[in-house]
């Protein structure tokens, strides 16, 4: 059907409203005229194939990521403000960032990487300030391979160390870490002092010379004297002569003994460690003296 052959009509006679025939004939038209269904078509979604796959591997990862963490198994490396460790083979390379931080810091990393330790920050004279002192097995080294510490150097940090121990050391270690002393706090002694020569005063050759002599060479510096008495004992196991040092009041010293070797005390103190004359009675029976790593935090 053509409509264009149709006569014009009015809105009326669509709407039925005319009854001419040529208002009827063109509504019949249009009523009966087939139509072609309508179809909306909606928007798809699409994913690209790559991108949901980078989605889920991130997913995975990330739960990896949170189960390892959540087995809190020892790491093989450990950082904080104070210090960072990383275990390599058979040692501990250890740095320290801050000296002064608190203990637990230092624990904290020690701690991670599967160690016992126990961190002091113990008063030093200043060429010490940062070091590592120890490592100090309380109850005593009875497991295999050894235990020690060597400096490294260059350090860009405030002190570099190789510790080594062996990784599964059930016993308590303890290290101290050497803060700067207040003026006339008493140093830490970073082990036994050496009997045959070591020297506190710069320029100076104590070992050898007479109480008298050293002390007055104090005074010209400044400085008080301590004393300390050196003591050789016999290993009843073997027959080795070891030493051991008896804190003594001045009283106790004769002018004339001989001083094996001077160490600062303070920052305005030596210790001299003097040879027993022959006057001087027999040598007391050692005892343990309380050591750094004894006392209470």
């Amino acid at each position: 059907m053509n409509l264009a052959d149709l006569a014009h009509v009015r809105d009326q006679d669509l709407a039925g409203e005319a009854s001419a025939p040529e208002a009827r004939d063109l509504m019949h038209a249009i009523m009966s005229e087939e139509r072609e269904p309508v179809i909306v078509a909606r928007p798809r979604r699409r994913v690209r194939r790559g991108l949901a796959l980078g989605l889920a591997t991130v997913a995975a990862a990330a739960a990896v990521a949170v189960g390892a963490g959540m087995v809190g198994g020892p790491v093989t490396s450990y950082a904080n403000a104070a210090v960072s460790i990383e275990k390599t083979g058979g040692y501990f390379s250890v740095n320290i960032t801050d000296p002064t931080a608190d203990r637990r810091r230092f624990e904290e990393a020690f701690r991670a990487v599967g160690l016992n330790v126990t961190v002091k920050v113990v008063p030093v004279a200043p060429s010490e300030v940062g070091t590592l002192i120890g490592p100090v097995v309380p109850d005593g080294f009875k497991w295999h391979g050894s235990i020690g510490t060597q400096g490294i150097t260059p350090c860009s940090s405030a002190f570099c160390a190789k510790v080594w121990m062996p990784a599964d050391f059930p016993g308590r270690v303890v290290f101290g870490v050497g803060r700067p002393a207040r003026p006339g706090e008493p140093y830490v002694e970073n082990g036994p002092v050496d009997p045959e020569g070591e020297e506190a005063l710069s320029g100076y050759t104590s070992h050898g010379k007479t109480v008298a002599e050293v002390r007055a060479e104090l005074g010209r510096r400044g400085l008080k004297a301590g004393y300390r008495l050196l003591w050789k004992q016999r290993n009843e196991d073997d027959g080795s002569l070891s030493w051991f040092d008896e804190a003594v009041p001045g009283s106790r010293i004769k002018d004339d003994w001989i001083v094996a070797s001077t160490r600062f005390h303070s920052s305005d103190s030596v210790d001299l460690y003097v040879t027993p004359g022959a006057d001087a009675g027999p040598a007391p029976t050692p005892h343990p003296q309380p050591q750094w790593y004894d006392l209470p935090d």
